[in-house]
């Protein structure tokens, strides 16, 4: 009976972790046809600006996960229990988080440097535009799918 517990148990968490992976992989594709539809990117240009603009994607994304963490870590910040800290670890605390700061800054710059060698600069204005509207859409989406499901995933 164990066993056969054990099993399923695997089967449904590789089931879900699959589908998440799926999910991240669909929203990577549209994300990538929507962006290159709203800065009419070129065949040529899209070429060229994809591995650039992915790169710093990523970096950027593992950044703000580090963020995060950094903030999860400490459990009395997770129980909102900032009164239990020191005055040195909200210090220690704020310069890390200003460190990862100014890491994403300056990654996005770099970013924008050498997209600005690929594309005009309008389209890397109509780039920021466009990928907070995909987001909000996403989010939207989101919300919308969790409310007709009844809050299940």
């Amino acid at each position: 009976m164990k066993k056969i517990l054990f099993i399923l148990f695997i089967f449904t968490t590789t089931t879900i972790v699959a589908q998440r992976q799926m999910n991240r992989q669909n929203i990577r594709l549209l994300k990538t046809s929507y962006l290159t539809d709203a800065i009419n990117l070129t065949p040529a240009e899209a070429e060229k600006f994809w591995p650039v603009y992915n790169k710093y994607t990523y970096k950027i994304q593992d950044l703000k996960i580090s963020l995060k963490n950094i903030l999860r870590f400490d459990e009395r910040l997770e129980k909102n229990n900032i009164s239990n800290l020191s005055e040195k670890e909200a210090k220690k605390l704020l310069d890390s988080t200003i460190q990862i700061e100014n890491e994403i800054t300056e990654n996005k710059k770099q970013m924008f440097l050498e997209l600005s060698k690929i594309i005009s600069a309008k389209k890397i204005v109509q780039l920021q535009k466009s990928e907070n509207d995909f987001n909000k859409q996403l989010l939207m989406e989101y919300g919308r799918r969790h409310r007709y499901q009844g809050g299940k995933q």
